[in-house]
């Protein structure tokens, strides 16, 4: 595994991709497990079994040993598979967690941004000095609405532009705080008290987090932007 070091944005890009690869390989696993345990198991659907866990691996394992046949083999081995996959994971974000931790960036100041969301935006950003503003920012990141008014109508729409890969991390931070932060909840009520759907609602916080988020990106190291 990448040891920490001097390694730049790129690298931060290059990680975080291969993480999201193995993340979608674990879930066509689980997917596939999910599926041979039903056939196998009587009443497995009811009791459905966390295989993300390795808890819940062992108890599926066990389910299977009662069943002998092609179908238990091929059990086994996927969850041998699965079981790689989770241990090449979690070695490769305690990698980035330390790679995040040794660039000392405020991102993880703000709530809701772990390590692995904090390197998915320093990967895809690089040098934020390319920026001209947060606005900027806020377009590349395709959470600023695109105006798209006539005449005397005054109306915008929704922007499917920018770096999806960071739109998706301000989605993530939306939805954390959403369920853990005060003030993004209050946020949100007050969007929804205007008629917003929900989903709006979300939309018009992530366009306020790029902000946030631009800001921290420009900070010295450590700021403290959760006010």
């Amino acid at each position: 595994m990448v040891r920490p070091g001097s390694l730049g944005p790129e690298a931060l890009r290059l990680l975080t991709d291969y993480r999201d690869e193995l993340g979608a390989e674990a879930g066509g696993l689980r997917n596939r497990l999910h599926a041979d345990l039903s056939v196998l198991v009587p009443g497995y659907q009811a009791g459905k079994v966390r295989l993300a866990s390795a808890v819940g691996r062992q108890r599926a394992l066990s389910a299977v040993s009662a069943h002998p046949g092609v179908r238990s083999d091929l059990v086994h081995r996927r969850l041998r598979q699965l079981e790689a996959l989770e241990d090449e994971m979690a070695e490769l974000e305690e990698c980035i967690e330390r790679l995040v931790t040794e660039r000392a960036t405020a991102l993880t100041t703000i709530i809701g941004v772990g390590a692995l969301t904090a390197a998915r935006i320093l990967g895809r950003t690089g040098d934020p000095v390319r920026f001209r503003s947060a606005a900027a920012f806020a377009m590349a990141c395709g959470v600023a609405p695109i105006p798209a008014s006539s005449g005397y109508t005054r109306r915008h729409r929704l922007n499917r532009g920018g770096d999806r890969q960071l739109n998706r991390a301000l989605h993530t931070v939306a939805l954390v705080q959403s369920r853990s932060d005060p003030r993004a909840q209050a946020y949100i009520a007050h969007k929804r008290a205007e008629g917003k759907s929900y989903r709006e609602a979300i939309r018009c916080l992530k366009r306020q987090l790029a902000d946030i988020v631009y800001r921290a990106l420009q900070a010295p190291a450590r700021e403290d932007l959760t006010t």
